[in-house]
């Protein structure tokens, strides 16, 4: 019976590197030219180690290293990129995957990641990237983000640690459970933050002017400003630090939110 299973298994891993080899296995890179009638860029992954760089050029490229199946389209005003992962996923014969993106460095319109599960790395190649909106969807993951300002950023996490350094703009975020860290050089914008299960933290500059309304289900609300007017109980916390500028609005079912 294991000789017909081994037998059985064997043919099948044929079958595959025969059908598959040269579109599952190869180096792949593909590039779209980036026009003036784009105004999203999507970038859809699931179980791949990728990285996101922006350098100076016109047009948007990715390369994929490794077993899987990586589209680049044009859809109308959205440039989609897609990773999926072969279905003999489950054996573990054929080493990484490693995906790189890269994207203009002035390209200032939206960006999109919905993340299934894997590993992301963004960093900007000289300066900060300015986006009209950035949309973070993470079923599971490691995420990390670096120098990108935004008008809005929506961040949608259901498991896994988000990592955001040098980011400035508008904030909502919906964490289920996790862990999401970020850190801001200046606040410029609100902060909505909802926390069902997990810990979110806050790193704001020292000089942060803000209105901080906090709810609290079961968990805890932590700041390590001085407020004025401070109000403070089990079921939450407000204040004022600085003019009171932007808002700040905190709601922990169970978990933790902390302002450093």
């Amino acid at each position: 019976m294991k000789k017909t299973i081994l037998i059985i298994i064997i043919i099948l891993l044929s079958m595959s590197l025969v059908i598959f080899g040269p579109s599952w296995f190869s180096s792949k890179e593909q590039r779209l030219e980036l026009s003036n009638k784009i105004d999203v860029i999507e970038i859809d992954i699931d179980n791949v180690n990728a990285t996101i760089v922006t350098e100076k050029q016109d047009f948007v490229e990715a390369k994929l290293k490794g077993k899987g199946s990586l589209s680049l389209s044009q859809k109308r005003d959205t440039i989609e990129i897609e990773y999926n992962r072969p279905w003999f996923q489950f054996f573990n014969f054929f080493g990484n995957r490693e995906l790189v993106i890269t994207i203009p460095e002035d390209y200032d319109r939206d960006l999109e990641l919905d993340v299934g599960s894997g590993k992301i790395e963004f960093s900007s190649s000289s300066k900060d990237m300015l986006l009209n909106n950035l949309s973070l969807d993470v079923g599971s993951g490691n995420i990390q983000l670096n120098s990108i300002k935004a008008r809005e950023a929506d961040l949608d996490v259901s498991s896994g640690n988000i990592d955001m350094k040098h980011f400035a703009g508008k904030l909502n975020i919906d964490l289920s459970s996790g862990n999401i860290s970020i850190q801001m050089d200046e606040l410029i914008n609100d902060i909505e933050a909802e926390v069902s299960s997990g810990k979110i933290v806050l790193k704001l500059p020292d000089n942060s002017d803000f209105t901080l309304s906090g709810k609290v289900s079961s968990g805890n609300i932590f700041s390590k400003f001085p407020l004025e007017n401070e109000e403070r109980s089990k079921n939450g916390l407000k204040g004022t630090h600085g003019s009171g500028t932007h808002h700040i609005e905190l709601d922990v079912s169970s978990g933790s939110i902390e302002i450093r």
